[in-house]
């Protein structure tokens, strides 16, 4: 029985702004509008340098796979049946589809023997916490018709029992466990791990970081590629500032993550937070503040000069590459226009 994979980006995002996207020529869905606050920041967010797809297509590579669709959607990840019902055209009698929520251990082999064993038109990975985005689909939930459903109700609702997952798993769209995973990356509590060197017990920094020498950096703690900490700042413990970030003079990051392409002011005291550009949210209270009035915090371009404060003092201390994986992206013809196919 021929498998097929699925993975969708929840939350609107493009997709086109995966570091291995293919070219212009490629076509992706629309940005679907949904109520209610934006989301705070993308799915696609690396995780200690790590990029959540990329370890998701890995365990997809060990089924023997040989090619999986990425698709962007709603915060949700619905998916259309009819889009569903294509792959049912295209021969594929068994799906995986994967909404990139979460980050889990799960070797999906387990989850096909198990699909296989109780003979379940649809089986839904869950843990203690709920649903983690991961179903199998056999071809006679496939050839459902009708109107666009959310996968996660409505297989949920088939009464058939479900995947019980017991293994490390964190939802990487909620920021108090997204902080988790970036602590136990960083102390060793799950298989993931900073990308980059270890410079000395418990801190790890990508390519190009810039430390100025009055810079201090208490472990555990994680510099992505590129970014700057500037005089008389700290960054740890437990602490996360991902790629291209600047951290200004004398602040103070603690038990937070610093999202890629962030700025932060000079003399602020971040602490069990997340910040995403202009936006912080507190990890106990849930609460979001704008930085930007205040000239605070905000997001940076990629092409964006930022000077050097005068009389600062910063090394590049070391320069290497990421080590990040290559997919071959191509257009898909073996789904509808807005998917892209992707050769592992």
């Amino acid at each position: 029985m021929e498998l097929g994979a699925v993975v969708v980006v929840p939350g609107g995002e493009e997709c086109a702004g995966t570091p291995f996207a293919a070219g212009p020529e490629v076509r992706l869905q629309a940005p679907e509008v949904f109520e209610g606050p934006r989301p705070l920041y993308s799915s696609r967010m690396a995780i200690l340098g790590n990029d959540i797809l990329q370890s998701w297509m890995e365990r997809v590579r060990k089924l023997r796979v040989e090619s999986l669709w990425l698709t962007c959607g709603p915060r949700h990840g619905s998916v259309t049946s009819s889009a569903l019902a294509e792959f049912v055209r295209q021969g594929v009698e068994r799906l995986l589809v994967i909404k990139l929520k979460s980050y889990a251990e799960m070797d999906l082999a387990d989850l096909l023997r198990f699909h296989c064993e109780r003979r379940n038109p649809v089986t839904e990975a869950q843990d203690v916490r709920g649903q983690l985005g991961v179903s199998l689909l056999d071809h006679l939930a496939l050839q459902t018709t009708g109107e666009k459903h959310r996968s996660s109700g409505a297989f949920g609702d088939c009464g058939r029992t479900p995947y019980q997952f017991s293994g490390y798993a964190k939802r990487i769209l909620s920021a108090k466990e997204r902080q988790e995973l970036v602590g136990d990356g960083l102390t060793g509590g799950c298989a993931m791990r900073p990308l980059g060197t270890q410079i000395r017990d418990n801190v790890w920094m990508g390519e190009g970081v810039k430390l100025a020498d009055s810079a201090r950096l208490i472990g555990p703690a994680y510099i992505g590629a590129h970014s700057n900490v500037r005089a008389g700042a700290t960054v740890g413990p437990f602490a996360s500032v991902e790629r291209d970030c600047v951290v200004d003079c004398g602040t103070t990051v603690e038990r937070s993550t610093v999202l890629p392409h962030t700025y932060l002011a000079p003399g602020l005291l971040i602490r069990d937070a997340l910040v995403d550009g202009e936006y912080l949210e507190h990890l106990g209270w849930g609460t979001v503040a704008d930085l930007l009035p205040a000239g605070l915090g905000r997001r940076i371009q990629p092409c964006e000069p930022l000077k050097e404060p005068s009389g600062e003092t910063t090394s590049d201390v070391f320069s290497r590459g990421d080590g990040a994986l290559a997919w071959d992206f191509a257009p898909s013809s073996a789904a509808a226009r807005p998917w892209i196919q992707v050769r592992l």
